[in-house]
């Protein structure tokens, strides 16, 4: 690139001495103008190329100084306690069996509880509109009238609304239980072996952590905020559903049989939010475990490669980067000679 820079640069300076010659005719002055005036272009394209060349070396240059950062990593990572990652590692693995069991559990107590409230609250309301005779064990309605309707659609639709109230506190305490166990978690540990790594790969890993935590802590303390394909509905707007098709089914009233199969579906509809946020949490925690228990495992495999490591092969990669960065640096100087 040089050479042909120094040669445009050459022409250049002839035509100048050309010009110059009070000798030379007219004509042969018009064209070494010319000339020159067309040799300029070609002078700022190489300038320009050497400019973008120069540019693209930047990132050769990093690439070595990652690879050198790479290279200080290893003996970080090969001296890292072992004993302390394999502890973390039993750890974990009684952590997930925990998580396990409280899950299923947690899952099964929610459902209990919450159906049995809302058992409990849909027989009130249904003794208090129809009229339950305890002497004669029946109803001494079957319809709520027209002009009732409005009132008992109203009274419904508050109490599904404390029921999902009910509901969010049931859940989160029981979540709250999976939840404790991943705090468990030691993150300083994790943190510890985070360090031992080159910068780029400390930065990934950190990304990594933060994203799962924030993760994690969002979808433990705020269980009805994320509810499984609610299309952005919340708790109360997805039971809403079911309390309105109930009062616009019939435009004379409300019947005992449609208020039973409302309440039915109400109590269906909450079992079956509860088994899949308990389900969908329970993945998250367990692949939260999985997920450090696998960096973990990854980081003593390549502690032990690297302990495997002769001084040799040291020497030999640390001879390869000098040899680069030696080999950039000409590319540079010349590539600066260019440019000015």
């Amino acid at each position: 690139m040089n050479e042909y820079l120094m040669v445009f640069q050459a022409i250049t300076q002839c035509n100048e001495k050309l010009l110059a010659d009070e000798y030379k005719s007219l004509e042969i002055k018009h064209s070494a103008t010319q000339l020159s005036v067309d040799v300029q272009p070609c002078i700022q394209e190489i300038k320009q190329s050497a400019l973008r060349v120069k540019g693209l070396l930047q990132v050769c240059f990093k690439d070595v100084s990652h690879a050198e950062d790479i290279w200080n990593s290893k003996p970080r990572i090969a001296q890292a306690s072992s004993v302390d990652i394999w502890e973390q590692v039993g750890k974990l693995s009684g952590c997930d069996a925990r998580i396990r069991n409280l899950g299923n559990q947690g899952k099964y107590e929610a459902v209990v509880k919450v159906r049995k409230l809302w058992n409990d609250q849909a027989a009130k309301l249904q003794n208090q509109w129809f009229l339950w005779d305890e002497n004669q064990q029946i109803f001494q309605r079957d319809t709520i009238g027209f002009f009732e309707k409005n009132n008992l659609h109203k009274e419904l639709r508050n109490e599904v609304n404390s029921h999902a109230d009910r509901v969010v506190v049931i859940v989160e305490n029981e979540l709250n239980l999976i939840f404790q166990e991943l705090q468990s978690i030691d993150i300083e540990k994790i943190e510890s072996c985070i360090e031992c790594f080159d910068l780029k790969t400390q930065s990934r890993f950190r990304e990594q952590v933060q994203s799962i935590g924030a993760e994690v802590v969002s979808k433990f303390t705020e269980p009805m905020k994320y509810l499984p394909n609610s299309s952005l509905k919340t708790l109360k707007q997805t039971l809403k559903d079911p309390v309105e098709t109930l009062v616009h089914k019939s435009k004379m009233g409300i019947s005992l049989a449609d208020f039973k199969e409302s309440c039915k579906l109400i109590g269906s509809i909450i079992d079956n939010l509860i088994v899949l946020i308990f389900e969908e949490r329970i993945s998250l925690a367990i692949q939260t475990i999985e997920k450090t228990m696998m960096f973990y495992n990854k980081f003593l495999e390549k502690q032990v490669r690297y302990q495997t490591e002769t001084a040799q092969q040291r020497s030999a990669e640390k001879d390869w980067m000098e040899c680069q960065l030696q080999q950039l640096r000409e590319v540079h100087e010349y590539i600066e000679s260019v440019i000015d």
